[in-house]
């Protein structure tokens, strides 16, 4: 008996991102996709690899049935070697619409490095975030609050429902969600794991919640 071996096809190459979801704390509903890159960070964050990065999690986000905005998180390793025109250009290349896209920025590199590229991003009318330090050390005054769209914060699990109220004793994260709340930033707590501290939350002033809570209404 005559064996005709077959070719095995090629494992497929797995993807260059993971999204995640942020939800709408008080209602519930998915509020962004939060695109995070996966890989030798020099290469996906070369021009044509990041374009297709960029398109192939819009794609996917659609072919969930999602149609709300795309969040990309930029690892703070890569941050200080791109350029605003490059980032900017590899959106419109992937057909991102500025309304529905945002970059997520992490506040140590904005604290090292100056608010020039988070400045000129915005310049170009795309949305940012800023991926807020648990320390809290970037003055958050106007100029701050001109140039940020969103800030993610690491809310604590036992989260206080009354800490951003105007009282003398504040913490540096009270004193954000109070700065940021009279800007009319979106708040996003990154993790929030059960409906009971996402009800806790959004009483303390947060918008969105990431996490656990959020993905489960991906599956």
């Amino acid at each position: 008996m005559n064996v005709i071996p077959f070719p095995r096809r090629p494992e497929p190459e797995p993807l260059a991102f993971a999204i995640g979801a942020r939800v709408d704390l008080r209602v519930g509903a998915l509020a962004a996709g939060v695109v995070r890159p996966r890989g030798v960070l020099e290469e996906v964050f070369a021009f044509s690899n990041l374009t297709r990065l960029i398109r192939g999690a819009r794609m996917a986000w659609r072919e969930r049935g999602q149609h709300s905005g795309l969040v990309l998180s930029v690892p703070r390793d890569i941050q200080t070697r791109l350029e605003a025109e490059f980032l900017s250009d590899a959106a419109n290349e992937a057909g991102c619409t500025r309304q529905s896209f945002t970059f997520e920025w992490d506040e140590r590199q904005i604290v090292a490095a100056g608010p020039a590229l988070a400045e000129q991003l915005r310049e170009r009318g795309w949305g940012v975030a800023l991926r807020s330090d648990p320390d809290c050390p970037l003055p958050f005054g106007a100029r701050a609050r001109s140039i940020y769209t969103e800030i993610i914060i690491d809310a604590p699990e036992d989260a206080n429902p009354f800490m951003a109220l105007d009282d003398t004793d504040r913490s540096p994260l009270g004193r954000r969600l109070l700065a940021a709340k009279a800007a009319g930033l979106i708040i996003t707590a990154e993790t929030v794991r059960t409906a009971a501290q996402a009800r806790i939350l959004a009483i303390a002033g947060f918008d969105r919640g990431g996490g656990p809570f959020a993905e489960a209404g991906l599956r």
